[in-house]
């Protein structure tokens, strides 16, 4: 073997069994740090964290210290978007699909959430900032164990009935288990929860002469069901094979609420516009893995293999009707606009990953490959409603066909030299898109090829002190919606519309830090994006006519200071703190939008407080505010977000009760002011977050299992490594 010392093996016949050691019952009862803090990654146990209770996944991400999760956006506090994976596999989805998505999943089948800050070269290249990676439970014990869940959550929007509806809320409901023997391993997840909510937002144009501004409210009925199944099965002491599966199905009954007032010079009433429409979105994803993962040696030489299959599929259909009214409240002549459409959008992504690790006495390499091939396709049918006659629009409708594939290969090496470790990269990934507008008849096309390298230095320079420096290339490739560009009507002279040449953003992180006892750190970041684009709000005074529509045209600058600290001065308080503090200058190549620059900054404390030494009864006192800041070519206001919650163990604490009160201050919603030419608009965001939860959490299964312990065969091999 050539670079490596082999170990003299036996005959096989002669290979002794493994011996096996009976343990004596034990029963752990040390609960994990709420975060954890590693070389590559920030760790956050949801099990230990008691404001976490009976949220959903997109609630826990927004728990998360320095992740701020807004209505288009998952993202790291002062860096900007990150990508989305749950065990290790990116979510193909993202903005509405992807928070819906996460909507359906539930605190309880999730075990940790890892934000990876540069991640290496053995990760997909997307995501500007990092990646956030889902890991969901799964217990490893011998035998059987599970958990069951149910929850009550009750929504407060100002206390008084809205649209004839007072009981805003979401009943959930639903469970784990694993079951595990010396050879199989199976373990599942099934969540429910059915309820109802708000969602909005708000535009306000200032023209020179006029003043326009829109209020749009969904009122929502949710049913979400999220399941998953898996198994493995040991093939041999070298040789894994697996199987997994995850499903969901999610519905947005409702309707929209669209106000439109419009105000002549001095603020005078001119018209208003109200628009009611009905919608009927219903979304079905379905994920299939196999995976095989086997060891072709004693010293960590092992190569996995990775089959995926993704599908997602959406459908919707709206009743719109548009009334236009004079300052009086006088219906005009020819003031009902009304539509009806129909829309679906279905995604099959296949994707094929095959990684190998080998390490030899120079360095641990690891390489691989990628092949990823993405088919959607999606439509939206338009028709004029006149007297309840249905007239076809094609000016309006659009059918459209999207192919992307990619090919990605990459090699990364590390090293450790007495207190230093290294680690370089280089992915190289070739993209082929092909957009088809079938009733526009127009065709895009991209061909490029990317190399994304990534760095990280250690220095170990004492037992307790590391100084890092981490450089990173990562891509932000457009939203499949916002390649279509078709037109989604919000009023009769409002509407979103896709841009079938918008390109992807590129984004370069470059980070030195210093950190102590992985319990303080300090770090100096700068990120630098390349052809960013952002959705902008074209107006007319002339016609009163608003589209929003993305567009590559920003260069974006951004540098700061972070500090991080995970303290517990005494045994009953754990606290973690975070400040973020950095400038941003956003670029403009776009005429009619300027240069903006500022400051910005971001707080966060998380405190688990325990109210007795055996830790049955804690605390959380949970808050972050962000100062006013840059957001792309905007500048927002400052909002902030309180959380309080109460949990209980008891039953030989089988049984866990939370108590949780969200968002307290209705403040958690952002404000973000931008100028377009010599219009001003300021964008609203209505999503209130503030809800009390009640959970109930019983443990399934042997409270102390019993575990068999097995030697085996390298255990000399890796304490050498």
């Amino acid at each position: 073997m050539t670079g490596t010392a082999r170990a003299q093996q036996p005959r096989p016949d002669s290979v002794p069994p493994p011996a096996v050691r009976q343990l004596s019952e034990i029963s752990v009862v040390q609960q994990k740090a709420l975060v954890e803090r590693k070389a590559d990654r920030i760790i956050y146990n949801v099990s230990s964290s008691v404001s976490a209770a009976g949220a959903n996944g997109l609630e826990v991400l927004g728990r998360v210290p320095g992740l701020r999760v807004t209505d288009n956006m998952i993202g790291l506090a002062g860096r900007g978007a990150m990508k989305v994976m749950v065990n290790g596999r990116m979510v193909p989805l993202t903005g509405e699909d992807l928070q819906r998505y996460l909507k359906s999943m539930s605190a309880g089948e999730i075990a940790r959430v890892e934000v990876i800050t540069n991640p290496s070269a053995a990760y997909d290249a997307d995501g500007n900032a990092g990646l956030i990676n889902i890991v969901t439970r799964r217990d490893r014990n011998q035998g059987f164990s599970g958990e069951v869940q149910a929850g009550l959550k009750r929504a407060d929007y100002g206390g008084k009935p809205l649209y004839g509806v007072s009981n805003y809320g979401t009943v959930t409901a639903g469970g784990n288990f694993s079951y595990n023997t010396s050879k199989w391993s199976w373990y599942g997840n099934l969540n429910y929860d059915h309820g109802r909510f708000l969602e909005g937002f708000g535009i306000d144009l200032s023209y020179p002469r006029r003043y326009w501004t829109q209020t749009d409210t969904g009122n929502y009925k949710v049913r979400n069901l999220n399941l998953v199944l898996g198994t493995d099965y040991k093939i041999s002491q070298k040789t894994t094979i697996g199987f997994n599966y995850n499903g969901s199905r999610t519905a947005y009954i409702g309707d929209d609420h669209v106000n439109n007032p419009l105000y002549s010079t001095g603020h005078l009433p001119d018209s208003v516009l109200k628009t009611y429409a009905t919608y009927k979105p219903v979304a079905w994803s379905n994920g299939l893995n196999v995976h095989l993962v086997t060891r072709f040696d004693s010293v960590g030489r092992q190569m996995s293999i990775d089959a995926d299959y993704f599908n997602y599929y959406r459908t919707d259909q709206s009743d719109f009707e548009s009334r236009r009214y004079n300052p009086y409240g006088e219906l005009l002549l020819d003031g009902v606009t009304r539509y009806f459409d129909t829309n679906k959008q279905a995604i099959n992504i296949y994707t094929l990953k095959a990684d190998f690790q080998w390490p030899t006495r120079f360095a641990n390499y690891a390489f691989g490959g990628k092949l990823s091939f993405i088919d959607n396709y999606s439509n939206v049918f338009y028709y004029n409603n006149i007297k309840d006659q249905l007239i076809y629009n094609k000016a309006l409708s659009n059918e459209y066909d999207y192919t992307e594939n990619t090919q990605a290969l990459y090699l990364s090496a590390a090293k450790e030299m007495g207190k230093w470790k290294l680690n370089a990269g280089l992915r190289m990934e070739a993209t082929q898109t092909k957009g088809i507008s079938h009733i526009q008849d127009q065709t895009n096309r991209n061909d490029y090829v990317k190399l994304f390298p990534s760095f990280s230095a250690i220095w170990n320079y004492t037992t307790d002190n590391h100084l890092a420096f981490t450089f990173g290339k990562r891509i932000n490739r457009p939203v499949f919606w916002d390649l279509n560009p078709y037109k989604s009507l919000t009023t009769a002279y409002s509407y979103l519309e896709g841009n079938p040449y918008l390109q992807p953003e590129y984004n370069s992180n470059f980070e030195l830090s210093h950190s102590w006892k992985q319990r303080f750190t300090v770090a100096a970041f700068l990120n630098i994006t390349n052809n960013g684009f952002n959705r902008i709000t074209i107006a007319s005074e002339d016609d009163n006519t608003v589209f929003t529509t993305p567009v590559n045209f920003l260069k974006i600058y951004r540098y700061g200071l972070s500090a991080s600290a995970t303290v517990q001065p005494w045994s009953w308080l754990e606290s973690t703190n975070q400040l973020t503090a950095y400038n941003t200058a956003a670029n403009s190549s776009h005429p009619y939008i300027a240069d903006v620059k500022g400051l910005g900054m971001y707080l966060s404390t998380n405190n688990n407080i325990s109210l007795n030494s055996d830790k049955t009864w804690q605390v959380a006192v949970n808050g972050w505010y962000q100062f006013p800041e840059i957001d792309h070519n905007g500048k927002s206001d400052a909002y902030y977000n309180v959380d309080l919650g109460l949990k209980t163990l008891c039953l030989q604490k089988r049984l866990s009760i939370a108590l949780n009160a969200a968002d307290l201050l209705r403040s958690s919603a952002s404000v973000v002011h931008y100028t377009y030419g010599n219009i001003k608009q300021t964008f609203t965001h209505f999503q209130v977050n503030r809800n009390v939860r009640l959970t109930l959490t019983y443990k399934l299964g042997q409270s102390s299992r019993k575990r068999e312990v097995r030697n085996t065969g390298s255990d000399e091999e890796r304490h050498r490594l």
